[in-house]
C-alpha cells in the first residue's frame, strides 16, 4: 500500500487461561491502520476468544491490548466509539424491528440526528435487500438476515476498526460479494481497519492484506499479502 504505515492494534503477549487450560498463550502482533487481517484456525485454535479480547468483551490473563495507542484498561469506553464487533452472540433485541435496534444502537453513540439517521438506516437496508423488512420484528428474520443487521449495526457510527468473527456466515454469494466490495471500499476510503475470523479460506485469500494462524492458542505463523497465494495455509494449522 502507499499509505504511511501506522499502527493502530498492538496486542503484547496476550494470554487468556481458564483454569490450566490456556485459551491463547502470550500472542504479540501489530495491525496497520487500513489493513484487512484474517484470522485462520482449526476450531479451538483461540481465533473466538482472540476476537472476543481484541474487541473488549473479554479481558485477557496477561498482556497488554492499545488500540490507537490507548490502553483498554484505562480508556475502554474511548475505544468502544470507534470499533465495532460482531461475535457468535447477536446483539440484537429481537422483539425491535430492525429499523427500532439501528436507532437504538445510534444512540448508544451519541447520534442523535433523527434525520440523518433515517437516512443511513434505509439506505443499509437497501444496501442488503432488507427494506420490506425494516419494519418487522428481528424474531421474524432468518438466520442470514438476522446476520445483515449485525453488520448494519457494526456500520451504523462509522468505526475505524472492525471485530468480526464469521462475518460471512449465513449470508448468500450475491451478499458476500457486496460486503466484500463495501468493506474494501471503505478500507480505501476511510482507512477502516478490519480484523475477522473466517473458515473460508479462499475469502480470506481473497481480501486479507496478511493472515494470521492460531494453532492451539499460539501464534503458528503470520502470512504477509505477498505470500498468501503462496503457502499451503491449512498445513500450518
Amino acid at each position: 500500500m502507499d499509505k504511511i504505515n501506522k499502527i493502530i492494534l498492538n496486542c503484547e503477549n496476550i494470554s487468556k487461561q481458564f483454569g490450566f487450560f490456556f485459551a491463547l498463550n502470550k500472542i504479540s502482533f501489530t495491525v496497520n491502520e487500513s489493513t484487512i487481517l484474517g484470522i485462520v484456525g482449526a476450531n479451538g485454535a483461540g481465533k473466538t476468544t482472540l476476537i472476543n479480547i481484541l474487541s473488549g468483551l473479554s479481558a485477557p490473563t496477561t498482556g497488554k491490548i492499545l488500540i490507537k495507542g490507548m490502553n483498554y484498561k484505562v480508556n475502554e469506553r474511548n475505544i468502544k466509539r470507534f470499533i465495532g464487533t460482531i461475535t457468535s452472540k447477536s446483539f440484537l433485541y429481537e422483539e425491535l424491528s430492525i429499523y427500532e435496534n439501528l436507532k437504538f444502537f445510534s444512540k448508544l453513540y451519541a447520534i442523535y440526528d433523527k434525520v440523518e439517521t433515517s437516512k443511513t438506516i434505509e439506505q443499509a437496508a437497501a444496501n442488503f435487500n432488507l427494506s420490506d423488512w425494516l419494519y418487522e420484528p428481528v424474531s421474524y428474520l432468518s438466520t442470514g438476515m438476522k446476520q445483515k443487521v449485525e453488520i448494519m449495526r457494526v456500520l451504523i457510527h462509522d468505526p475505524s476498526i472492525l471485530f468480526l468473527d464469521e462475518p460471512f456466515s449465513g449470508l448468500d454469494f450475491n451478499t458476500i460479494n457486496m460486503l466484500i466490495t463495501m468493506l474494501i471500499n471503505l478500507k480505501e476510503k476511510k482507512n477502516l481497519t478490519l480484523v475477522f475470523t473466517s473458515h473460508n479460506i479462499e475469502l480470506i485469500r481473497r481480501i486479507s492484506d496478511a493472515i494470521l494462524i492460531l494453532k492451539r492458542g499460539k501464534i503458528s505463523k503470520i502470512v504477509p499479502k505477498d505470500e498468501i497465494d503462496e503457502i499451503k495455509i491449512e498445513s500450518y494449522y
